[in-house]
């Protein structure tokens, strides 16, 4: 590896890892090693931590926690804030981001093309090798943050943003799993749908995910659009909300929606941020150096902000006129046509700000009219807590809409694949006063009025009555992934406590 690459590496945190003696071997473990994720919310003290390279050093590891009675839980870039990666010392920690092989794309007939590759490659690192191929390939819907890994994304299956084709995970052919007893499993929809649709998203209780087979296309364009109308016209009536919402849900191919309390031009005219790609055959307005640089220009922004931010915690007075004084500097009002790539990642360094966020899904009424209420519920407790001068969500609030899922454990399933789900978070930097508090009112409201279903890799099980809600929402579709679930690990061997109370254990 070059000191180029090394360097690379180094923004793609995957929780500090700490450890009195440290082996280099594949699959030999390190001893005395403790976890924390990336935004050091989630801390953990694993019996062992494994670094493999190869297939065999994943079998090899789930027999020795097989013989040492072991649980095994596994981190691909550590950036989810639930404990989904949890272990203490009852289990063996799996760090994937090694296992970072790309196969060569397969052309399958048409513009349908699939490419197999390991749970350790990064968001950026596969947009790269495809938009290398020939034909240059893209995915079909996919997430901003280019330093997320696919072990991640996919496994806990609630990442995407396209208004016609659900999440990352419904665009799989093909997944292979490594079972409690070290055998790799292939799964697929031709040949077993309902397994299929467990272990695509299957939250790590299969077992150790080694490869994914992602459906990609031909690269494509996409028109987009920033706008930032003022906000009151999308809450203070429902009905006139809510069509404003279902018209640019229905005409793009993905819509994200931003709020932050300091995004005003005078006092009592708040903004809403609006993002809206749509397909087009335009010729492209930004050359792929030029979007490179501007990424890089924003992961240095995002690193001073941080600085600021932490800087602003300590100073509550500070926040308010610190925070509008950065936030001036976003442009919200333009016009690109981009390679689909280019804009889906429209913004680089995120990893640079370590944030808490809680995000929940619930399912759209024919009107749209409950997103709106949605909305003004939070907008109007951020501004009462706005009045005392405190932010407990002093970043983003972020909304997207996209298609529902069929796949078992998608916070957004529904029978219906035409159905569109909304989602919402809350985003705050990290160690933010009265953010958990906060986040709970909120929370808790969208759960008992709207339904909600928490992002598995979010914050999500400090929240009220969660456990109970999630199972009374998922009812005998849960059963149905338990019973698969105990096909491949009838000892429990993945299962871990974040789990254990979603299915009762």
């Amino acid at each position: 590896m070059t000191q180029k690459e090394r360097f690379r590496l180094l923004p793609d945190f995957i929780g500090k890892i700490k450890s009195g003696s440290q082996s280099e071997s594949k699959s030999e473990p390190a001893k005395k090693y403790s976890f924390k994720n990336w935004s050091g919310n989630q801390r953990s003290n694993p019996a062992k931590i494994f670094n493999p390279t190869t297939l065999e050093d994943l079998v090899d590891i789930v027999r020795q926690a097989k013989a040492n009675n072991k649980v095994v839980r596994c981190v691909s870039g550590g950036y989810s804030l639930s404990g989904s990666s949890v272990v203490n010392d009852e289990g063996y920690l799996v760090v994937m981001r090694k296992m970072n092989k790309i196969r060569k794309p397969v052309h399958v007939s048409g513009n349908v093309w699939t490419v197999e590759f390991e749970t350790g490659v990064s968001v950026g690192k596969l947009d790269n090798y495809l938009r290398r191929h020939d034909p240059p390939l893209t995915l079909t819907s996919n997430v901003a943050v280019t330093s997320l890994r696919y072990g991640g994304v996919i496994t806990l299956g609630c990442h995407g943003a396209s208004t016609s084709s659900g999440t990352v995970a419904d665009h799989l052919h093909e997944v292979k799993i490594v079972d409690s007893t070290g055998t790799l499993n292939t799964f697929s929809r031709e040949k077993d749908p309902n397994e299929f649709s467990a272990a695509a998203i299957n939250l790590g209780l299969l077992g150790v995910v080694y490869t994914y087979t992602l459906q990609v296309e031909p690269m494509y364009t996409l028109l987009m659009r920033d706008t930032s109308p003022p906000i009151d016209g999308f809450i203070e009536c429902p009905k006139i909300g809510g069509a404003r919402f279902k018209t640019m849900t229905l005409g793009n191919d993905q819509v994200q929606i931003f709020y932050n309390p300091f995004l005003k031009s005078k006092p009592g005219c708040e903004k809403l941020w609006i993002k809206e790609w749509t397909r087009t055959d335009l010729p492209v307005t930004e050359c792929r150096a030029m979007s490179k640089l501007k990424r890089r220009i924003e992961a240095c922004g995002l690193t001073m902000c941080n600085v600021m931010y932490k800087m602003m915690l300590k100073v509550p007075n500070a926040m308010s006129p610190m925070a509008k004084m950065l936030y001036k500097f976003m442009s919200m009002n333009k016009e690109e046509v981009l390679q689909a790539s280019e804009a889906m990642h429209y913004l680089g360094g995120v990893e640079k700000m370590p944030f808490r966020c809680c995000e929940v899904a619930f399912k759209m009424d024919e009107n749209f009219e409950n997103v709106s209420k949605a909305l003004k519920f939070v907008i109007d407790q951020i501004r009462e807590c706005a009045k005392k001068n405190t932010y407990p969500v002093n970043i983003m609030l972020e909304m997207r809409f996209i298609k529902s899922s069929q796949l078992l454990m998608a916070n957004v399933h529904d029978d219906d694949p035409e159905a569109f789900f909304c989602t919402l978070e809350l985003i705050s930097i990290a160690g933010t006063e009265g953010y958990d508090e906060f986040m709970g009112k909120i929370a808790k409201y969208w759960m008992d009025n709207f339904n909600a279903q928490p992002h598995w890799a979010k914050d999500w099980e400090s929240l009220p009555e969660v456990y109970p809600h999630i199972r009374k929402h998922a009812g005998a579709r849960f059963e149905k992934f338990d019973a698969i679930r105990r096909t491949y690990d009838p000892e429990d061997m993945f299962m871990n406590k974040t789990f254990a109370g979603v299915f009762g254990h």
